[in-house]
């Protein structure tokens, strides 16, 4: 029979590592162990790949969280076969506007009051502009590139700040900047949203992600 193909996934945080170990082990025991040793866990940096030549590299949701989205994007294709595909999605700066959505985006509010804290000016135009010409100057190509918008659902605005700034991507704020810090900008936000979603009540909201596809060239 065929070698299954080996697949590498990787973080900057060893706490999720070993979490994806232990799944991986899991479902080694429920297939008899076929793909043991192709698929593997290991502590690394999107911004620095392993060396290739890799047929596939497949980021979620990690892109819009890097130093230099751009930088990351020509080091993948720097590490990419000939042929090779890119699939990457992330949050985009600057989502188009969802027809019939009027709701307050509490993510959008959460970048602002960041802005405002930190006394940030605008940044001109958003970091994503450049994809296309960052693909193109790393020998690659779009195939395909899509705007995919996503329901999302939280039991209560306080659960919402909770899940976003203790295990999801504002986890990363609170590091940088502490506890109170961002509690106090969660107390904010909170507020902000507190007529639409008063307390008790579901928080849904409309967000959109961009996913695109890119080959390497084979030339």
């Amino acid at each position: 029979s065929a070698t299954p193909p080996r697949e590498i996934g990787s973080d900057l945080a060893p706490g999720m590592i070993n979490v994806a170990r232990e799944r991986l082990e899991a479902e080694c025991r429920m297939d008899d162990g076929m793909y043991r040793g192709c698929i593997t866990a290991e502590v690394g940096d999107a911004m620095d790949p392993p060396p290739g030549p890799h047929h596939v590299i497949f980021s979620a949701f990690g892109l819009q969280q890097l130093p230099s989205p751009i930088r990351a994007i020509e080091s993948w294709f720097n590490v990419m076969e000939p042929g090779g595909v890119c699939v990457f999605v992330y949050w985009p700066p600057n989502p188009p506007k969802i027809p019939g959505d009027d709701k307050d985006d509490p993510w959008k509010l959460w970048g602002e009051l960041l802005k405002r804290k930190l006394g940030k000016k605008d940044e001109g135009k958003p970091w994503d502009e450049n994809i296309d010409a960052a693909v193109a100057a790393a020998g690659g190509e779009i195939v395909h590139d899509k705007f995919i918008t996503h329901d999302i659902c939280w039991s209560c605005v306080r659960d919402m700040f909770d899940g976003m700034s203790r295990a999801g991507p504002w986890h990363a704020m609170r590091l940088r900047r502490g506890d109170d810090f961002v509690d106090e900008l969660g107390k904010e936000l909170q507020s902000m949203l507190h007529t639409q979603y008063p307390i008790g009540k579901t928080l849904s909201h409309k967000t959109t992600a961009r996913m695109i596809v890119a080959r390497r060239q084979k030339w």
